[in-house]
């Protein structure tokens, strides 16, 4: 059975090999959307996450996309670059992990 059966069988596939924390090892001080989708997933969060609330960000970089107005008791993030997420005033705690080579949280 396919989880996603209007996807094809590749679109899941990586262009790159490599294994991603090579590709993290430099940091990259981007942004990985456009404002529009910045705008949507900060409102998405507004709407879905409690504050006072603890958000776990499996995805974190040096940006933070939760909404600015709002409070967290804590926000752990995750990702592939130190120095990304040592720049993400938002995140209480952080880690760096391949979860693709590791996949259990230090948690």
């Amino acid at each position: 059975m396919t989880l996603l059966p209007e996807l094809p069988p590749a679109a899941f596939a990586k262009l790159d090999a490599a294994p991603d924390d090579r590709f993290y090892a430099m940091p990259r001080f981007v942004t990985h959307i456009d404002a529009a989708a910045v705008a949507a997933v900060t409102q998405f969060y507004r709407d879905m996450l409690p504050p006072g609330g603890t958000v776990l960000d499996l995805m974190a970089s040096w940006v933070s996309h939760l909404p600015a107005d709002r409070s967290y008791a804590s926000v752990v993030g995750h990702g592939m670059n130190a120095e990304e997420l040592a720049a993400n005033p938002r995140l209480t705690r952080w880690f760096v992990q391949n979860l693709n080579a590791d996949p259990h949280l230090p948690l």
